[in-house]
């Protein structure tokens, strides 16, 4: 295997080419801000389902003159950096492909297409399984007290919900960025199996964190992260079968190359 193309680059041309990708990247994360600003009543009335569901029911409320401008211009960001993703990895991507090998090269789109797969999904599962869970636990705790009117800023609700589902989105990458460590080595299938029972109870804390509501809620946000890590595993392992696989190949062909000259000389 061999890298394709010019790796040899002066050191400004690098710099040159990093300062024009982080252009692009952040003009695409405007760009969709801009988009998202426009469209942030609507948006903002889809984030606010999962409240409007509540029993007893949550009220968001305004409080300040700027509150709602804010709102808009927080979802509008978030909204530039989810939809500028694809962007962001393909100027990453462009950036390093030259010092790629062939099959490095062939797989980055696959991987490219796996990471924004991965954060789709875990926001989803966020948006869907979490928040709604979360906010009807909070609805309960709330209700009983006398004289208590249990309303939500709009700024405090948006702040928990877009931590949440970016928070669900990157734990979701958890396979993604194990195959990278294993594809340059710094894990293996038996380091994660060994520190399993570890990496089991950081994430019901994480979840607890992040999730703080009853046992029931919080064990139903760790068993995906969970399933995940078991997954992780598997990636892991599936890594080191191909290495070991191609290092075989790779010695068989020397072994033959050797036979060969032997038989030549002979």
């Amino acid at each position: 295997m061999k890298a394709t193309g010019n790796t040899e680059m002066p050191l400004l041309e690098h710099l040159e080419e990093l300062r024009w990708r982080i252009v692009k990247a952040l003009s695409s994360v405007v760009i969709f801000a801009v988009v998202g600003f426009i469209f942030s009543n609507q948006l903002i009335y889809i984030l606010s389902l999962p409240i409007e569901q509540t029993e007893p029911r949550l009220e968001l409320l305004n409080t300040t003159i700027l509150g709602v401008f804010l709102a808009k211009m927080k979802v509008a960001i978030v909204l530039g950096v989810v939809f500028s993703l694809p962007v962001i990895i393909h100027q990453v991507w462009r950036f390093i492909a030259p010092g790629l090998l062939d099959d490095e090269r062939v797989f980055a789109p696959m991987l490219i297409i796996t990471t924004i797969f991965s954060f789709i999904v875990g926001s989803l599962f966020s948006y869907f399984v979490m928040i709604p869970w979360s906010l009807k636990f909070f609805a309960v705790l709330n209700h009983g007290l006398e004289g208590l009117v249990n309303y939500v800023t709009i700024t405090d609700y948006l702040n928990y919900i877009t931590i949440l589902i970016l928070f669900t989105g990157m734990a979701f990458e958890l396979p993604v960025v194990v195959y990278l460590l294993a594809k340059i080595g710094v894990v293996d299938p038996g380091i994660l199996r060994r520190i399993r029972r570890f990496a089991y109870l950081v994430i019901l804390v994480i979840s607890a964190i992040f999730t703080p509501a009853d046992p029931f809620t919080m064990l139903g946000v760790a068993l995906p992260m969970i399933l995940l890590y078991e997954v992780s595993i598997w990636v892991a392992k599936l890594v080191k079968q191909n290495k070991k696989k191609a290092t075989e190949d790779d010695s068989e062909g020397i072994n033959k190359e050797d036979e060969l000259l032997e038989d030549f000389l002979g």
